[in-house]
C-alpha cells in the first residue's frame, strides 16, 4: 500500500512539473518577415574588353535595403566551370555596382548573391556579349540618358575641375541634381562632391585629391524619373 501511495505521489510532481514547464496560455511568435527581393540590370555596352556596370536594388517588401551585409556579383560564361566573384558597392537608394569586364563573346550568367536581415537571395540574369551593339545593349535601357564625363589630368595634392554633360534624348538635360561620388580603389569610403550646372546639361565642379593612386568616379544624375550613373576609373599622380 506504501508503494502504490509513493508511485502515485510522483505521478501528480511529474504533471505538475510538464504543465508548469509548457503553460497552456503560453503565445508564440510566429511573425516570419517580408521576403526580400533583387533585381539585376546591366549598364552599358555588352562588346569584349568594354566595362560595364553590374548593378542590383534590393528591396524587402515595398522598403529599399540600404545597409546589406553583403552583396557578390558571380559572373560564368556558359559551358565553363570558372566562375569570378566581385564585391559590389553600395550606391546608395537600395543599390549595389561594381564594374566588369567581358573578356570574350558568348553567353554569360550574372548571379547577385544578397545577404540582408538574415536573409539571402540570388537572381540571375543571362547576357549575351557581341562584337557590335546589340539591341538592349545601351547603358540605359530605361530611357535614353547619356552622360560624358571629362577631367582634367589629376596630380595628388591639387584640384582637378569635373565635368558631365548630360542629354536626354538627344537634347540637354538642365536643372538635373548631378554629383560626383569619389573613392580609392579598395576603399569603403567614399565622398560626394555636387556639381553646378554652367551651361544647358553641362556640370561641373573641382575635386581634391590628397594621395596618389587608383579612384572610381561616379556621376550620379537625378530628375524626375530620371535616376542613372556612369562610372570611371582614373588615375592620380
Amino acid at each position: 500500500m506504501k508503494k502504490l501511495y509513493v508511485c502515485t505521489a510522483l505521478l501528480f510532481m511529474l504533471a505538475g512539473c510538464q504543465e508548469s514547464e509548457m503553460p497552456e496560455d503560453k503565445e508564440v511568435n510566429t511573425v516570419i518577415p517580408e521576403s526580400m527581393e533583387a533585381s539585376i540590370v546591366i549598364k552599358g555596352k555588352l562588346v569584349p574588353g568594354k566595362e560595364v556596370i553590374l548593378e542590383t536594388t534590393v528591396k524587402q517588401g515595398s522598403n529599399l535595403v540600404n545597409e546589406a551585409g553583403e552583396v557578390l556579383f558571380e559572373v560564368r560564361k556558359s559551358g565553363q566551370d570558372k566562375r569570378e566573384m566581385l564585391e559590389a558597392k553600395n550606391t546608395g537608394s537600395g543599390t549595389y555596382q561594381v564594374m566588369h569586364s567581358f573578356n570574350e563573346q558568348g553567353k554569360y550568367y550574372v548571379v547577385a548573391h544578397v545577404t540582408a536581415k538574415g536573409l539571402h537571395v540570388m537572381p540571375e540574369k543571362e547576357v549575351v556579349v557581341t562584337d557590335h551593339e546589340s539591341e538592349g545593349a545601351s547603358a540605359h535601357p530605361s530611357t535614353d540618358v547619356s552622360i560624358d564625363f571629362q577631367s582634367n589630368p589629376v596630380k595628388a595634392g591639387s584640384s582637378s575641375n569635373f565635368e558631365a554633360t548630360v542629354e536626354l534624348n538627344g537634347k540637354p538635360l538642365t536643372n538635373a541634381d548631378v554629383n560626383f561620388e569619389v573613392w580609392k580603389e579598395g576603399s569603403e569610403e567614399s565622398h560626394f562632391t555636387k556639381a553646378n550646372e554652367e551651361e544647358k546639361g553641362n556640370y561641373q565642379n573641382k575635386v581634391s585629391f590628397v594621395e596618389p593612386g587608383t579612384y572610381k568616379v561616379q556621376v550620379h544624375v537625378e530628375k524626375d524619373e530620371v535616376h542613372e550613373h556612369r562610372l570611371q576609373t582614373i588615375q592620380v599622380n
